[in-house]
């Protein structure tokens, strides 16, 4: 079955965050949008049919959690992963972030040390302040074109944490952790007893050559994770706002469910039990052709910065958001935003705003159509000949 990720698909008049918050975000209405982490393409036939066949039902009650939608998660992670998990891990959330910010509530005091690995995805950042955590970054090091782990100073940094706040696949480097990486933190994190929390929500999109492992999977690494995913970005449903956690530690997983309920963040959602369902037992060739697709794309913009030497992509394991080294351009990380904005014409995520390691990087969003992509790089050719 061929799905035709080459149609464009306007979004205008549909209240996209990526393209509805150009102005605010970039200044002006007309840039081309590849920064929010959602996908311009359409998402796999099995769900749309899913959601429009149950909202052919006219009643949209109050709807209970059911042994299907916990199968599907189950039945996925050990189909795609390799990782048997039981029903009774799974605790829905209503997203990752926040789950990351009652993680970070429910299981740290004001003033702990919270370890982060940046340049990172800002919340993580934003979760650990606005409570009143101390943040405590091991930086990635790029090494031969491949971010690196320090772990004298990750190890350092552990005896000073309460929780590890882990991105694996990593946002936005694209590194996908390899077994001994995962193993060696783990050890860490047990021998200085600190709490692992890994966002995963990229584990779906790894290339081909690159393998993911979620870290709970590994010996030691169950009684000490939690783990939040969703298929929000595989199957491009962010809007949709569905996630859950997997957690095997019943004394850490009662906690955790305890501060949903006590908020009142753990109510069911009828359309997000529909869509990850549909996305789970019904979409795995719509998602091997998605990642065929990407790949391209991915070779694409390669192909095309060759001509463009200041501007370095960084090689990319996972995700759909190119980590763009620009610091050949010479110019600080206002001018660099400006000049995408203004004389390239995209909007891109700024680097700085990943934190430390960031400054002087841009990230690019490449999950569209082809002809899309064609269009923002023959403008920045134009804008960086120009230079």
């Amino acid at each position: 079955m061929k799905f035709d990720f080459d149609r464009i698909v306007s979004r205008e008049g549909t209240h996209s965050e990526k393209y509805a918050a150009r102005l605010e975000k970039f200044g002006r209405e007309d840039v081309l949008p590849l920064w929010v982490a959602d996908m311009d393409l359409p998402t796999a036939p099995a769900i749309q049919k899913a959601l429009l066949e149950r909202m052919e039902h006219p009643v949209y009650g109050y709807t209970a959690y059911h042994e299907g939608y916990f199968d599907a998660i189950t039945g996925w992670m050990r189909k795609e992963h390799g990782w048997e998990v039981e029903t009774s891990w799974v605790v829905p959330v209503s997203s990752i972030v926040t789950a990351l910010a009652l993680s970070v509530e429910v299981f740290s005091e004001k003033g702990d040390g919270v370890l982060i690995q940046p340049p990172i995805y800002p919340p993580f950042y934003s979760v650990v302040r606005h409570q009143k955590r101390k943040v405590l970054e091991n930086v990635l090091v790029p090494k031969e074109g491949r971010y690196r782990i320090d772990f004298a100073d990750f190890e350092a940094k552990a005896k000073e944490a309460k929780l590890f706040l882990l991105c694996s696949p990593h946002n936005p480097t694209g590194r996908v952790w390899e077994r001994e990486e995962l193993e060696q933190m783990v050890r860490i994190c047990r021998e200085h007893d600190v709490l692992i929390i890994s966002d995963e929500v990229h584990a779906d999109l790894v290339y081909e050559g690159y393998r993911h492992i979620p870290v709970a999977s590994l010996k030691g690494a169950g009684e000490i994770t939690v783990t939040l995913n969703a298929p929000s970005k595989t199957f491009n449903i962010a809007g949709i706002v569905t996630a859950y956690a997997m957690i095997q530690n019943d004394r850490l997983r009662r906690k955790f469910s305890e501060i949903f309920r006590r908020y009142y963040l753990s109510e069911a959602s009828l359309v997000s039990q529909t869509a990850t369902i549909a996305a789970y037992t019904e979409s795995d060739l719509w998602l091997t052709e998605l990642r065929r697709y990407l790949s391209e794309n991915l070779a694409y913009l390669h192909e095309r910065l060759k001509q463009m030497p200041k501007i370095v992509p960084m090689p990319m394991e996972s995700t759909f958001l190119l980590w763009l080294d620009c610091r050949g351009l010479g110019m600080d990380d206002e001018k660099l935003q400006a000049w995408f904005v203004h004389k390239v014409g995209i909007g891109l995520n700024p680097g700085i705003s990943f934190g430390t390691g960031g400054s002087g990087f841009m990230r690019l969003n490449y999950a569209v159509s082809r002809q899309v992509l064609e269009e923002a790089m023959d403008k920045l050719q134009k804008a960086y000949d120009g230079i």
